[in-house]
């Protein structure tokens, strides 16, 4: 941090001490108060850096100037982008390979929207789950939202025909097969792991997955926590 961004930090200090002495309304006062006693602190912490990378050998200062917070954010966003990428070289590698699947989706509710699209696609059959996520190299638009990936699970798989997720899930909570959550079953129409990814609400209204050799149908109840929506649809793979 330069001279001009400590003058910067003055002048918002300065600012917030002048509301926060001269409004008289409480909440605007409060928050002044608050707001100066937040630039306080940053500048006692840019302080105590910059003297110890003045004052420490080298190669210790260097490690007081990593572990500024912008560094810290700078590094994580570089790691995170070359994930992405690195992702994305795979989606398309499963795409030459021919691991795709055709998607039909239907939205409705919180969000709506429709598409057909043909999306990488990774299918598993594993202590008995049939799972399979598909995911897009690129956010796409859907209506009202988006879509990045979709990953259904179907518990206690047996092979194809239909299976209610809201009598799996009575059946689960009495002890009669072995317990799961609808953690793997989701939504995400961002790309991002926040409160927007929509969940399967195995609760909800007439869960159900129809499977055959070759497609998974599914019509879902599915929530996030800003949304609700119904997710129907199919998803079809080469048998």
């Amino acid at each position: 941090m330069g001279w001009k961004d400590m003058a910067k930090l003055a002048s918002s200090w300065a600012d917030a001490k002048k509301t926060e002495l001269l409004t008289a309304d409480r909440r605007t006062r409060e928050d002044a108060s608050a707001n100066a006693e937040a630039i306080e602190r940053s500048s006692q912490q840019e302080a105590v850096t910059s003297f110890l990378e003045a004052a420490l050998p080298p190669k210790l200062a260097e490690k007081v100037t990593a572990a500024r917070p912008e560094n810290v954010a700078a590094r994580a966003a570089e790691k995170e982008a070359a994930e992405r990428a690195e992702r994305r070289e795979e989606l398309t590698a499963m795409v030459a390979s021919g691991a795709t699947a055709e998607l039909t989706l239907t939205l409705s509710g919180g969000e709506n929207g429709a598409i057909t699209v043909t999306l990488p696609c990774e299918r598993e059959v594993e202590d008995g789950w049939l799972r399979v996520r598909l995911e897009s190299p690129d956010l796409l638009p859907v209506g009202s939202t988006g879509l990045s990936e979709l990953s259904l699970a179907v518990p206690e798989f047996t092979g194809p025909g239909r299976y209610d997720l809201g009598e799996l899930a009575a059946r689960s909570d009495a002890g009669e097969i072995v317990s799961f959550d609808a953690l793997e079953m989701y939504l995400n129409p961002t790309g991002e792991a926040d409160d927007r990814v929509l969940f399967v609400d195995v609760y909800g209204e007439r869960p159900v997955y129809e499977v055959a050799e070759d497609s998974l149908r599914f019509d879902l109840p599915m929530a996030s926590a800003v949304a609700s929506v119904r997710a129907s649809g199919t998803i079809t793979w080469a048998a």
